[in-house]
């Protein structure tokens, strides 16, 4: 009898073992990243209940498991991006084995300059600035972004609910979502604007998006002055944006413009006066009425999409200088982008 309960609790003891394992096991797993433990994991459940016992982290099997099915679809991506693109196009009796993707874009892209839409460097956005100041002339420079090109996209290039999903940050940006009165008037502000800054990188809703918002309101690409969207930080990389400051009257407009305005009077910039907050796009009114009352010679405009509402219309009314000037308020006052 002695003999047979020994035996019995050891099967017994044999039983448990597993189910303690597993009972350790599961709870890890789904904690990397928030995805199912088999998005992108390459190592069998079972290995990491083992990988358990043994006393290793579950976190580092996910990560080496995430990092494996991210490079995976990177290079498939990548493929199906482009080489996937030559390889339909190009017909069955014909390989180019000694040409790279890059080669044969770049062999594309000198076909069709013809089609380009040329952009105002920095030093000629800078020379106009300067001109319009000495001049008395107005002019507008607005930029238009993804939250921009969203808002104007809304029921008429994308439904709402897609604009919603892709525009998450649209809230922030000043724009809820759906604003088709916001969207109607930044169509009218890109159109008069003298010139307008667009998006060089192709990615969704940036470049991509250009044309189909331009050809929803008629918008042309002949007659007009183009830049790159993000002269704001141009301007300032290329030495081109105390020259314009120095000596002129600066009035600043946003939510960042009261400490903008101490990091510009420490290098003896005039500030004209600030104003500020800006409560969204729906604010623009509101604001533009407050900053013409102020004698300047250019505003700096960092007030997400209200930015490019406000800055044609105040210069329009004014006879001024308006720039949309961004996120380089912040980055300004943060030291990230000296003068």
């Amino acid at each position: 009898m002695r003999i047979r309960m020994s035996r019995k609790k050891s099967k017994q003891r044999k039983r448990k073992k597993p189910v303690n394992r597993k009972r350790r096991a599961s709870p890890a797993l789904p904690k990397s990243s928030g995805n199912p433990p088999t998005t992108g994991l390459l190592i069998p459940v079972d290995s990491v209940h083992e990988a358990v016992a043994d006393g290793d982290k579950p976190e580092s099997i996910q990560q080496e498991g995430y990092q494996e099915g991210y490079e995976k679809g990177y290079r498939e991506g990548k493929y199906a991006g482009g080489d996937e693109v030559v390889d339909q196009l190009l017909p069955p009796n014909m390989i180019f084995p000694d040409l790279t993707i890059k080669q044969i874009i770049a062999a594309g892209i000198s076909r069709y300059q013809e089609h380009a839409i040329p952009l105002l460097l920095p030093e000629q956005v800078r020379d106009t600035i300067l001109q319009a100041m000495d001049e008395k002339q107005p002019l507008s420079i607005v930029r238009l972004g993804d939250g921009e090109l969203l808002t104007m996209a809304q029921e008429i290039v994308m439904p709402v609910d897609q604009v919603r999903k892709e525009g998450r940050f649209l809230d922030y940006a000043g724009v809820k979502v759906p604003d088709l009165d916001t969207r109607n008037k930044l169509a009218e502000a890109v159109a008069r604007a003298d010139i307008v800054g667009l998006p060089r990188t192709r990615m969704p809703n940036y470049q991509l998006l250009v044309s189909p918002v331009f050809q929803a309101y008629g918008l042309s690409f002949t007659e007009r002055l183009w830049t790159d969207s993000l002269i704001n930080y141009s301007l300032c990389q290329a030495g081109c944006l105390l020259p314009v400051l120095q000596n002129r009257s600066v009035l600043l407009i946003g939510n960042m413009a009261e400490p903008l305005s101490a990091v510009l009077a420490q290098r003896g910039i005039t500030i004209a006066g600030v104003v500020a907050p800006v409560n969204g796009a729906r604010d623009a009114e509101r604001v533009v009425s407050a900053a013409r009352l102020y004698d300047f010679d250019i505003a700096l405009v960092s007030a997400g999409i209200a930015a490019v509402l406000i800055t044609e219309e105040l210069a329009r009314i004014t006879g001024k200088v308006a720039v949309d000037f961004g996120h380089l308020a912040n980055a300004l006052i943060k030291g990230e982008a000296p003068l």
